[in-house]
């Protein structure tokens, strides 16, 4: 059985996923003073297939392509299953455009994405598995940060825990507002694509999704290895 081993590198953390067949095995992070843990661990381990996604500086990128054999890099002028119609594709995040790969593969018809993590992104597929694009906004850690930055008195907030609908206080107001916000979008763009695109399917992803409420919904499926999944579909 072919083994694949896919890497997504980002800002802080890399990402590193074994596959066997088209089943994950593993998952394994590497932080940014980890690099000889990841030369060790790509060292040992043998594979057939390969493939990078990173947002990583040109010279860490050939760093890591180094240590595979005959790589893949993931860009979008790979032939993916999908019609993308973004109209500036160079300025596309990796991690976009896996997300849609793997949901596009996934989904039977329409698909949408809600990746929650240093921003919150949604991005939809139609029926015919064409990427139309969709939106990025702040993440809470991102709004939490600005109150603080952009502010003379507002404190830094840390508490990711569901709040009040309302607070009673100066912090319990900045936590209600930042992530019943975010709920409220979720809502929101869940609410219009659900009515505008017949059958859709909904994939949630991202570090900080698990600070909201999916799991009640049947329709919603919460993978939070989506990008990986993206990536060995480009393979």
């Amino acid at each position: 059985m072919d083994s694949s081993i896919v890497i997504d590198a980002g800002n802080t953390r890399i990402k590193v996923g074994v596959f066997k067949g088209d089943r994950i095995q593993e998952v394994i992070y590497f932080g940014n003073e980890d690099w000889n843990a990841l030369k060790a661990f790509l060292l040992d381990h043998q594979f057939n297939n390969a493939i990078v996604s990173s947002v990583r500086s040109e010279k860490d990128t050939k760093w890591i392509l180094q240590l595979l054999p005959n790589p893949m890099r993931f860009t979008s002028s790979l032939d993916l299953p999908l019609k993308n119609t973004y109209t500036t594709p160079d300025t596309l995040g990796s991690d976009r455009l896996a997300n849609v790969v793997a949901a596009a593969t996934l989904a039977k018809s329409c698909a949408l994405v809600i990746d929650i993590g240093t921003c919150v992104k949604f991005d939809i597929i139609d029926v015919n598995k064409t990427y139309l694009g969709g939106s990025i906004s702040p993440g809470i850690s991102l709004r939490y940060k600005s109150l603080f930055e952009y502010t003379g008195s507002l404190p830094l907030v840390n508490d990711f825990s569901n709040p009040n609908n309302y607070g009673d206080s100066t912090v319990s107001c900045i936590h209600s507002g930042v992530m019943k916000g975010i709920q409220a979008e979720i809502d929101y763009f869940i609410n219009y694509y659900s009515s505008n695109f017949e059958g859709l399917t909904i994939f949630v992803t991202g570090g900080d999704a698990h600070c909201f409420d999916f799991q009640s919904k049947n329709d919603i499926f919460v993978e939070q290895n989506l990008t990986l999944f993206g990536l060995f579909y480009s393979i």
